[in-house]
């Protein structure tokens, strides 16, 4: 049984009218999954890898929910420091850094994987900078750097340094240092997704104070980031831009068991919908 993009279900799925998980449009798993990622090859480092991706693919889709219901099946050791990083990305979105930082600080004790070390390494910058942390967020960076430049090239690295980036460029911030920009049409975009591609403009659009490349985040369509886009232009004076905002995060679905507290944070209380 072969479902969108080639994921192939295990023979216990066959003749069921659906998965037991919920498998997202085939369109949606072409533009949210990185060109190398080919759910049905066997390049995946896990069998496991399937549901991840799935998930991944869920949360960039505002269904944070589904993701859950996903990544809650999955049980393989191999993949739960990946896994721990993807839910850490996940609720430090909707502003959750501390509990982001829980979640990522437990799984980097114990991990192996030299990709997952790094991305749990700069997802631990991000959430220091979410907290307003500068000691801790500078120190950090540092380690995460170190860890990104000792991946061997290749996709996984490539998504790993267009993040470091970003925190960078965070830390910049604060730091009141001169502020990279991250570079719209970078080399290691081609190994990204279209989110990887919006949140290279999101931020691209912040550093340089333009709304023109707020819109080239925008034209990508990755729900779970079009309301921060639309924050974004409401900061630059756009109207029409905080009732955009509001639509956009009213379409969202949380993670179960950290919607009440995402519904607390100040960010929902500016977005709801009056």
């Amino acid at each position: 049984m072969q479902s969108p993009r080639g994921l192939v279900l295990p023979v216990a799925f066959v003749g069921m009218t659906s998965p037991p998980f919920p498998v997202p449009a085939e369109p949606d798993l072409d533009r949210l999954l990185p060109p190398d990622v080919d759910l049905s090859g066997p390049g995946l480092r896990h069998e496991a890898a399937r549901p991840v991706w799935l998930g991944i693919v869920w949360s960039r889709l505002g269904r944070a929910d589904l993701a859950w219901q996903v990544w809650d099946r999955v049980g393989a050791p191999a993949v739960q420091s990946w896994l721990a990083a993807e839910r850490g990305r996940v609720v430090r979105e909707f502003g959750l850094h501390a509990e982001a930082e829980r979640i990522e600080w437990r799984a980097l004790a114990s991990v192996e994987d030299p990709g997952d070390r790094a991305m749990l390494q700069v997802s631990l910058v991000a959430d220091a900078v979410g907290r307003g942390d500068l000691d801790t967020m500078t120190r950090r960076l540092e380690a995460a750097r170190e860890a990104v430049a000792g991946l061997p090239d290749g996709p996984r690295a490539a998504r790993q340094r267009l993040r470091l980036g970003w925190v960078t460029m965070e830390v910049a911030m604060w730091t009141g240092g001169e502020v990279p920009v991250p570079a719209v049409d970078a080399p290691d975009l081609a190994y990204g997704s279209a989110f990887h591609r919006a949140k290279q403009a999101l931020f691209a659009g912040i550093a340089t104070g333009s709304l023109e490349v707020l819109d080239v985040a925008l034209a990508e369509d990755v729900p779970v980031l079009t309301w921060a886009v639309h924050l974004a232009r409401a900061d630059l004076g756009e109207a029409d831009a905080i009732d955009a905002a509001r639509t956009a995060w009213a379409q969202l679905r949380f993670p179960p068991p950290y919607e009440r507290a995402i519904r607390a944070t100040p960010t929902a209380h500016r977005l709801q919908v009056m």
